[in-house]
């Protein structure tokens, strides 16, 4: 007696198995790609989204196959179900970025100062020309102060050397690469400014009392410690350069920080999130006396 052969599933669900199985193989690939900086940013995202481009018609294809299955009894449910969850297990967390995208203020070079943001500059020397520029775009203060109220500067009653350091501290402990630090202001408090650099308001010897430098209050208002940073995303890999910026103002010590991307016109939301945190766990740490004093 002859076996009657068993038909081969529907085309549709073998379209949507082989979709989704290259979908998650591109994706997979573009992403240790971009994480580990083995490609260019560019060839990178446009490899992630062709991997998400096909994840896509995987899921369109798979919902076709339910469609013919169900009418016509049609072989393939296996696969087409198979296809359908890698499909959503490819396009979950792009849908997931896209709507943090989305609800989040598209600003990538985020200040505590906006009117007077602290340079980036081991970015400027660093940064290629396809990378985004290290000036602070001029209409974006305004912008800043109203989608990002939170964002300010703090003043603490705590000495800038013991910010710096409590500073440094935080930035290991987020595995942010510190690649400058510059102590601008401790030097302009030792030395004795020229008159081209002290302003017309800076008399020579108004700052000084019993016998200290001339014009070293004047100098700590000009000159800051400054300290810079390259924090990288944990899944793709972005870059955003830091730059702290810690002076003395009025016998306290004013903070004001600066986070800014890379790459790329969108960040959803880190570099709000680097200052923003930063600073509050900075904040928080400064003012407890055992940290301070470490």
């Amino acid at each position: 007696m002859l076996r009657r052969p068993v038909p081969p599933p529907i085309g549709w669900a073998r379209a949507a198995q082989t979709l989704a199985v290259f979908a998650f193989e591109v994706v997979v690939i573009s992403l240790l790609l971009l994480r580990f900086h083995l490609a260019p940013l560019q060839a990178g995202f446009a490899a992630l989204c062709a991997g998400l481009l096909a994840a896509c018609a995987a899921l369109l294809c798979a919902v076709i196959a339910f469609q013919v299955i169900w009418r016509k009894g049609e072989r393939g449910f296996g696969r087409a179900f198979s296809a359908f969850l890698l499909a959503i297990l490819v396009l979950a967390p792009a849908a997931i970025a896209a709507s943090l995208a989305l609800s989040v203020p598209a600003i990538v070079d985020v200040s505590t100062d906006p009117d007077d943001p602290p340079p980036l500059a081991h970015a400027a020397r660093t940064r290629g020309p396809d990378a985004n520029s290290t000036a602070y775009t001029a209409g974006l203060a305004a912008y800043q102060r109203q989608a990002l109220p939170q964002i300010q500067s703090i003043l603490l009653d705590v000495p800038p050397d013991d910010v710096r350091k409590i500073a440094l501290r935080l930035m290991r402990e987020r595995r942010w690469q510190v690649v400058g630090d510059l102590r601008f202001g401790e030097m302009a408090a030792r030395i004795r400014l020229p008159d081209s650099i002290r302003g017309d308001g800076d008399p020579a010897d108004s700052d000084t009392t019993g016998g200290g430098p001339a014009g070293s209050a004047a100098a700590q208002r000009r000159f800051s410690d400054r300290i810079e940073a390259v924090a990288s995303s944990a899944v793709l890999g972005t870059v955003d350069d830091i730059a702290l910026r810690i002076r003395g103002e009025g016998g306290k010590t004013r903070i004001d920080m600066r986070s800014a991307a890379r790459y790329g016109s969108y960040d959803f939301g880190a570099n709000a999130k680097h200052v923003q945190s930063f600073m509050a766990e900075l904040r928080d740490r400064a003012l407890t006396p055992d940290q301070a004093s470490q």
